[in-house]
């Protein structure tokens, strides 16, 4: 059991758990405060500094734990595969509820992230277990495909449930988080996610990427006020800013509200480790403390901006600074056209790598299922 998320119970014995808002306040409280300090190696070094972290005795990112109602019957489907997965992530509305999406649970798609040591092996193993989730056996074609990326399988069906499920392994996916390299997993994970299966590596990293969320869109929203939605949607408009499917209507244009009209009481669980970071620096100021949907105002200074764009993830950055090939970091921070260039550096960055991946899909799922799945999406956005 991690030691990162304490469950409510014994992996494969799990009771069903629907958390209320007096709940969420309850079980936060745990959580360890935010702190850049924990994160300096990867800062500075980003992916090089990964051997120098550190997970901190009695660390908890309770703020991430996120089950549901069908969780055992989740880490079941997830059991299913022989091969070794050291993580596994549920997403989207047939893992989380969205509002838009008002499938019968039996017709919703269940989809799901693998983090996997060795993406070669576990394909191996997996295409002998569950040849029939392949569109191509040659195993050439398969790691040829998976890159350094995520290969999908989708349309799979595992007990009895429509399945979707990604492989990529643990460097990849902990480099995105800390070097926002595309922005794919990472962009993922910035919104409520159920861990079925645990990595405690996984949840240290993935509140510097929460925390770098919440810096650009503090960074990105127009106003100097807004409610917590107005920063939660912000939040997860980040990951679409670039997404190629919301150009050509392959995604449901009001997505973004969607997600975080159901999922408001998991944004507020997840991100509150992260708005006391920010509340208690002065970052950010409480105007209305309305605890179903409080509103703040930002509070930044030259210096306090040089420090959020300082600690922002290594890749990212470094890709900032050459926008400014003659300005020092505090003539950045000053800069009005500041989020005019973010927002032009995570469209860049975004598109390219939802590109490549819808471009694989086409080769991992086969014509036909990935006509029926743009289909699908097609008609989920009317």
């Amino acid at each position: 059991m991690s030691r990162i998320c304490v469950q409510r119970a014994i992996i494969g014995q799990f009771r069903s758990l629907h958390y209320t808002a007096t709940r969420l306040s309850t079980f936060v409280s745990s959580t360890t405060p935010y702190s850049d300090k924990y994160y300096k190696p990867i800062i500075t070094e980003g992916a090089a500094g990964f051997d120098k972290l550190v997970i901190p005795k009695d660390f908890r990112a309770d703020n991430q734990c996120l089950t549901t109602e069908t969780q055992e019957q989740l880490v079941d489907l997830v059991n299913t595969f022989d091969s070794k997965i050291s993580a596994a992530v549920g997403y989207g509305s047939g893992i989380l509820p969205q509002n838009g999406y008002d499938k019968p649970d039996k017709e919703k798609q269940l989809d799901f992230i693998f983090l996997v040591n060795d993406t070669a092996k576990f394909h191996h193993e997996n295409v002998k277990q569950n040849p029939s989730h392949y569109s191509t056996k040659s195993l050439t074609v398969i790691n040829f495909l998976q890159g350094s990326g995520i290969y999908f399988n989708p349309y799979i069906l595992i007990k009895n449930k429509l399945t979707k499920y990604g492989v990529t392994t643990r460097r990849s996916a902990f480099m995105d988080l800390s070097e926002w390299s595309s922005l794919y997993f990472a962009g993922r994970m910035q919104k409520p996610v159920n861990y079925i299966k645990e990595d405690d590596m996984l949840k240290f990293l993935n509140q510097y990427n929460l925390k770098n969320a919440m810096t650009i869109a503090i960074f990105l929203i127009r106003s100097n006020s807004f409610t917590e939605k107005q920063l939660y949607e912000q939040i997860t408009s980040i990951s679409y800013l670039g997404d190629f499917r919301m150009y050509i209507g392959g995604e449901n244009p009001n997505k973004v509200k969607n997600i975080v009209s159901k999922q408001f009481s998991y944004f507020k669980k997840l991100y509150d480790p992260i708005l006391q970071y920010f509340v208690r620096r002065n970052y950010l100021i409480i105007t209305d403390d309305d605890s179903t949907n409080r509103t703040f105002k930002t509070n930044l200074t030259t210096n306090t901006r040089i420090n959020l764009i300082s600690s922002l993830p290594l890749k990212f950055r470094t890709q900032l600074y050459r926008k400014y090939p003659e300005s020092s970091v505090k003539e950045i921070a000053r800069d009005e056209k500041l989020p005019e260039n973010i927002k032009s550096l995570i469209t860049s960055t975004i598109i390219y790598s939802s590109i490549i991946q819808g471009l694989k899909g086409f080769f991992t799922a086969g014509f036909v299922k990935s006509l029926k799945y743009s289909l699908a999406k097609r008609r989920k956005s009317v």
